[in-house]
């Protein structure tokens, strides 16, 4: 099943190039959503009494190499997975529109939905790297050819290269592992304990970082954030970006127990600085894409803070730091990529509606779009984590579990969050209130269709932040 729903996409990417280039769309809608009703359907008979992999599917697949072809669903992986199931038919519909070569477009991102599915579901190294550079390669090729801007090319160019060599850099260091456990397995190297160079372990750290990014190589992220269609940056923004924070989850925390541990105090000063960083850098823009680009670096660093509390965290404690800080970045993952998708989504109907996409361009919209004005506040303050909102129930877990070992870096990062609130509201200011420019004063709100993308977001958004229980169950079943 499993299989059924990594290779849906890829099928309907094949089956555009058998029908007319104007059923491109609806194919690809079709294949998405039937990689989404096979992951709810798995997720509601998701067995929370089991421990192990569930829906597991595994077979030789390259014997001389003890190489296995190995699938499956478990607490880590089940809500990043519908994550980007749920993402998938709305980036579909919110490129409806799209007329320049729709074939080649909506194919790539068929192709880029396969790889973010088989990442996540993925339990054998070697096939988990095709899928991990197989969603690079679409979304170079969307920002390179349908990006705006004549800076798209660097920026596609400068994704690709940095992504590549942190790829590089992370294959290398498995390949070591790999001569000295003779298992690309991650369930077997996380029962076994790996013990190998620091050289080694930063290597695999390297990939990680690049693709989530974290200072100092985020340099690539706003540039092709900003040059990336709007439907293909909820993408990069919602599900993208978590790749790498469920590296972290999958790969570091159970395969490198002893380094994590060892580096963990590092880890988190350079998760501050990517906060702080990020925040100053929001702060400072006027492009509101760079502002909400620089707002996900803000954000998915808070998960990468946690990852360094589980490092320290300590058996015996009165609180369980690992729980509370894994459960955190699981759900930090979902809720964030729900609101920034949400809100990248809404940056690129005001571009397409007004041409403009600068912090001075507008005012005074609420009256003239109240239901463009309302999705955009909820999202915002999601992403501000104000109570009963997905937000608030992620950050207060990742602060909760790394407070708990680094009282005096979780208190700085703290700063992040104020950072945040003054450039989020901010932008609320500058868009929806004050005089109205005459050119917007015949702004359309928002259509049936572009409401009906935002309702499975905004709905999440208020399930996630009112009753977690419902989401942290499949994570609970780790501890």
């Amino acid at each position: 099943m499993i299989t059924a729903l990594t290779l849906a996409p890829i099928a309907a990417a094949i089956l555009m190039f058998a029908l007319p280039e104007a059923r491109a769309r609806m194919v690809a809608l079709g294949g998405a959503l039937v990689s989404l009703a096979l992951t709810v359907f798995m997720l509601t008979r998701f067995d929370l009494a089991e421990t192990g992999i569930q829906f597991q599917e595994k077979f030789n697949w390259i014997p001389a190499l003890g190489i296995d072809y190995f699938v499956g669903l478990d607490g880590l992986n089940a809500l990043v997975l519908l994550l980007a199931a749920v993402l998938a038919p709305l980036v579909v519909l919110a490129s409806w529109k799209h007329t320049d070569r729709p074939r080649t477009y909506f194919a790539l991102l068929s192709l880029l939905f396969t790889g973010l599915f088989g990442t996540f579901t993925a339990l054998n190294f070697f096939h988990w790297f095709l899928y991990w550079e197989l969603a690079l390669v679409p979304a170079f090729f969307l920002i390179k050819l349908f990006g705006k801007g004549e800076e798209r090319h660097r920026a596609a160019l400068n994704f690709f290269l940095f992504t590549v060599v942190g790829s590089v850099a992370m294959l290398l260091g498995f390949l070591f592992i790999y001569q000295q456990t003779k298992t690309f397995d991650f369930i077997t190297l996380a029962g076994m304990g790996v013990n190998v160079s620091p050289w080694i372990f930063c290597a695999v750290l390297t990939g990680l970082w690049v693709k989530v990014p974290m200072a100092p190589l985020h340099i690539w992220q706003a540039p092709a954030y900003a040059a990336a269609p709007a439907p293909v940056a909820m993408l990069l923004t919602g599900v993208m970006s978590k790749m790498g924070v469920y590296g972290f989850l999958r790969l570091v925390v159970p395969i490198f127990p002893e380094h994590l541990k060892h580096y963990a105090t590092p880890l988190m000063a350079f998760a501050l600085v990517t906060i702080l960083w990020g925040a100053f850098l929001a702060l400072r823009q006027t492009d509101l894409k760079r502002m909400l680009a620089f707002s996900s670096l803000n954000h998915v660093a808070f998960c990468v803070l946690a990852v360094g509390a589980i490092g320290l965290a300590s058996d015996g404690a009165k609180i369980d730091v690992r729980a509370l800080a894994t459960q955190g970045i699981i759900l930090q993952m979902f809720a964030h990529g729900i609101a920034a998708a949400g809100l990248f989504y809404l940056v690129g109907l005001l571009e397409e509606r007004a041409g403009a996409r600068g912090l001075g361009d507008f005012g005074g919209l609420s009256s003239v779009t109240p239901r463009f004005a309302a999705a955009f506040f909820i999202l915002t303050f999601c992403s501000l984590g104000l109570p009963f909102m997905a937000g608030f129930a992620a950050e207060f877990l990742v602060f909760s579990g790394s407070f708990a070992v680094a009282p005096g870096i979780t208190a700085v990062a703290t700063l992040g969050l104020l950072a945040t609130a003054v450039f989020l509201l901010t932008m609320l200011q500058k868009i929806f209130t004050g005089p109205t420019p005459e050119r917007h004063r015949a702004m359309p709100d928002l259509s049936l269709m572009e409401t009906l993308i935002l309702i499975p977001l905004l709905i999440l958004v208020f399930w996630v932040g009112m009753a977690p229980a419902t989401w942290l169950r499949f994570s609970s079943i780790l501890f």
